[in-house]
């Protein structure tokens, strides 16, 4: 199939699939194959990064979702999404989000898509080095590790990293943990 046809094939199924309201992922992609058509790699490039950078944003978003609202005698702060920029896993996606109770807090973040994400599933993978790491609890259905300093970590779908920290007493962290829609968390 020459690469006009394949062309067509491409925007007729993103055009078929797309919503009428405007979609700047959609016009990113569009724009990028306008410039790979004509020649200009570099355009091309630059607007796969932008889509890809759009996709990374919306999958933080997602993840912002999935955060637990605070528990009864809680307040919640907003929640806060990066994309791309999540320096110590290199990249991906995260969200997190700090509640409060009296001098109290509680800090919940979802790091996922990272690519030194895989480091951290091979340790949580091995049982004498996930116990290196601290006590294995159960948070719910899941495996997790509750470090020396309270913090609990658990992994979802080898992509995603669940962080639940804070000053607060060990019982509030293992709540707010076992609040998380593990569930939904899966499906993104």
């Amino acid at each position: 199939m020459n690469t006009r046809l394949a062309s067509v094939f491409l925007t007729a199924a993103m055009t078929a699939a797309a919503p009428v309201v405007a979609d700047d992922i959609k016009d990113a992609l569009q724009e990028a194959l306008q410039a790979y058509e004509q020649g200009d790699m570099a355009l091309a490039k630059e607007n796969l990064g932008y889509a890809t950078q759009l996709l990374n944003q919306r999958g933080a978003d997602h993840l912002a979702q999935v955060l637990p609202p605070p528990l009864s005698g809680w307040e919640g702060d907003e929640a806060e999404t990066s994309a791309g920029t999540t320096a110590f896993f290199g990249g991906g996606v995260q969200a997190s989000r700090t509640y409060r109770k009296n001098d109290q807090q509680v800090q919940v973040e979802i790091i996922g898509d990272s690519p030194l994400m895989s480091q951290m599933m091979m340790v949580m993978a091995n049982p004498a080095l996930a116990g290196s790491m601290g006590k294995m609890i159960k948070v719910g259905k899941q495996r997790g590790i509750l470090d020396s300093n309270g913090k609990i970590l658990v992994i979802i779908n080898n992509r995603f990293m669940v962080s639940v920290d804070g000053d607060a007493e060990a019982t509030d962290k293992l709540a707010y943990a076992e609040a998380i829609d593990f569930n939904a968390l899966q499906a993104l």
